[in-house]
C-alpha cells in the first residue's frame, strides 16, 4: 500500500502526461480515496474469503510510460476460431492495437478503438458515460485502478445498429519482470442496437502478473448486448475484473464468464436494471486445480418493474483449489413483478477443495418471484458405476459427467461456433490438457 502511495506522489505528473486526458479528471480524487481506504483486508466483508489482495505483496512493475510493442514480429493479429469471423483487437498490457484489415472489417455503425482515440473521435459519448457507473463503487480497488490507469478500449454501437459480426478482444500480458497492468474500458450500445463481444485473457508463461480491469457497460432501450469471456492464462497470472452495467427499457444483456486457468481471479460485476421489461443473464463456470482461486462477486439491482434476471454459476474444483461465490440480488420498492433466480452449484473432486458460497436476496417489493440456492457435492459415484458397467472407462465417464454438469452454462453462449469451441476446450481441460487455443499468440510463443 505505502509503495503505491509513494509511487503516485512521485510520478503523478508523468502518469497524467502519458494518459488518455479524460482519465485525468478523476485521478487525484481517486488517489485521495485510495490513500484513505487502503487495500481491503479479510475484515472487509466483500473480501472475506479472497486471497486476491495478498497477491499484491509481489514487487510488481508499474509502467509509468505506455510502451509500444513490436507487433509485426509476433504476428499478433491472428486468432483462428473457425467461422467466427470476428473483428479482432488486442489489448497488450494497457495499450490497444488493431490491424488495418481488422479495422476495415468492423460492421458499419460500430467503433472499436483505444479510449485515448475515443475522447477525440466521440468526446460527447465519452464525456456523457465515462465514470458514471464506476464512480458509484465503494470498493477501494476501483479507486486504485483510477489512480494509475492510463488507457483502455472503447466500443460504441450507434443507435439501431445490429452488428452483423462479433467483436473479439484479446487481453495479452507481456513482460520479462513481474508487472501490474491497469485498463479502464467503456462500452456503449445505444437504443435498438445489438452486439456480441468475446474477450480472451492470456499471459506470458513464467512471469507474475496482476491485471486490474474496470469496464463500464451502457445498454440503451431495446438494445441487446452479449459478453463472453474466457480466462485461460497461467498459474502466475492474477486478475481483478470489475464490470458495471446499466440497462434501459426492453434491453437484453448476457454476461457469461468462463475460467479454465489462472492463479487468483475475482470477477466483480454490478448490474443495474434501470428499465422496465429488461432481462439479464449473469453466469459462468470455472474448472480449477492445484492452488487456483477463483471468485464471482455479483450485485444485481432491480430498480424498475417487470424485469427478469437469471444468475447461474457452476464450479468444478480439484486438488487444493478454492472457489468463491458471493451474490446479492436487490429488488427495490418500485420494482414490482420482478422475476429473479440465483443459483450456484459446485462439485469438489477432493476433500481439500474448498467452496465458499453466499447467495443473498434483499427484497423491498411485495409482488415478486425470487429465489436463490447453493449446493456443493461430489461426483455421482452411482452414475460413474452405471457408465463403467456399460463399457465406458472411468476417465471418460468422469469427463462426460463433469461436462454435462456445466452444459447449461455453455448453452447460454449464443454464437454457435464459439459454443462448440468452448465445449471442446472445456473437455480438454477436464482431461488435464492445459493447452491454449490452436494458432493463438501464447501457443506460438511456447
Amino acid at each position: 500500500m505505502k509503495n503505491y502511495v509513494q509511487l503516485y506522489r512521485q510520478f503523478a505528473e508523468r502518469i497524467k502526461e502519458n494518459s488518455a486526458t479524460v482519465l485525468n479528471k478523476f485521478r487525484d480524487a481517486s488517489f485521495a480515496e485510495f490513500e484513505q481506504k487502503g487495500f481491503p483486508d479479510k475484515k472487509t466483508e466483500a473480501y472475506l474469503n479472497s486471497s486476491l489482495i495478498e497477491t499484491l505483496n509481489t514487487d510488481y512493475d508499474v509502467k509509468i510510460h505506455q510502451l509500444d510493442i513490436d507487433t509485426s514480429q509476433n504476428q499478433l493479429f491472428q486468432c483462428k476460431i473457425p467461422s467466427i469471423n470476428a473483428a479482432l483487437g488486442f489489448m497488450l498490457n494497457d495499450k490497444f492495437y488493431m490491424a488495418d484489415d481488422q479495422r476495415r472489417s468492423l460492421p458499419e455503425g460500430v467503433e472499436f478503438c483505444a479510449l485515448s482515440d475515443a475522447e477525440r473521435l466521440y468526446p460527447e459519448v465519452v464525456g456523457r458515460y465515462l465514470h458514471t457507473l464506476s464512480d458509484k463503487s465503494r470498493d477501494a480497488m476501483t479507486a486504485f485502478n483510477s489512480t494509475f490507469v492510463q488507457n483502455g478500449y472503447f466500443i460504441y454501437v450507434k443507435k439501431n445498429t445490429v452488428a452483423d459480426k462479433p467483436l473479439q478482444l484479446i487481453n495479452m500480458l507481456l513482460s520479462e519482470a513481474p508487472m501490474i497492468a491497469f485498463t479502464h474500458n467503456l462500452i456503449v450500445v445505444e437504443q435498438g442496437a445489438s452486439l456480441q463481444l468475446l474477450v480472451c485473457d492470456h499471459a506470458e508463461e513464467g512471469v507474475d502478473f496482476f491485471a486490474s480491469k474496470v469496464t463500464e457497460v451502457v445498454v440503451g432501450d431495446g438494445a441487446r448486448f452479449e459478453y463472453y469471456s474466457l480466462e485461460n492464462t497461467t498459474r502466475k497470472a492474477n486478475n481483478l475484473m470489475q464490470m458495471f452495467v446499466t440497462q434501459g427499457n426492453n434491453s437484453q444483456v448476457i454476461v457469461n464468464n468462463l475460467l479454465l486457468l489462472n492463479a487468483v481471479s475475482r470477477n466483480q460485476i454490478t448490474a443495474d436494471i434501470d428499465g422496465e421489461n429488461a432481462s439479464l443473464f449473469l453466469g459462468g463456470m470455472l474448472i480449477s486445480d492445484g492452488t487456483q482461486e477463483a471468485e464471482n462477486n455479483t450485485i444485481i439491482r432491480h430498480n424498475q418493474p417487470n424485469s427478469t434476471s437469471n444468475e447461474l454459476f457452476k464450479y468444478i474444483l480439484d486438488e487444493r483449489s478454492h472457489g468463491i461465490f458471493s451474490g446479492i440480488i436487490v429488488v427495490e420498492k418500485d420494482a414490482q413483478k420482478t422475476l429473479s433466480r440465483q443459483t450456484n452449484k459446485s462439485i469438489c473432486l477432493t476433500p481439500e477443495a474448498v467452496v465458499n458460497s453466499r447467495p443473498q436476496l434483499e427484497i423491498y417489493a411485495d409482488d415478486v418471484k425470487c429465489g436463490h440456492g447453493a449446493t456443493t457435492g461430489q461426483l455421482d459415484n452411482e452414475a460413474l458405476f452405471y457408465m463403467k458397467q456399460r463399457g465406458i472407462d472411468q476417465d471418460t465417464a468422469r469427463m462426460m459427467l463433469l461436462s454435462a454438469f456445466v452444459q447449461d452454462v455453455i448453452d447460454e453462449i449464443h454464437i454457435d461456433v464459439l459454443r462448440d469451441k468452448m465445449k471442446d476446450m472445456i473437455d480438454r481441460r477436464l482431461r488435464n490438457d492445459h493447452s491454449h487455443c490452436e494458432d493463438c499468440f501464447v501457443h506460438r510463443m511456447e
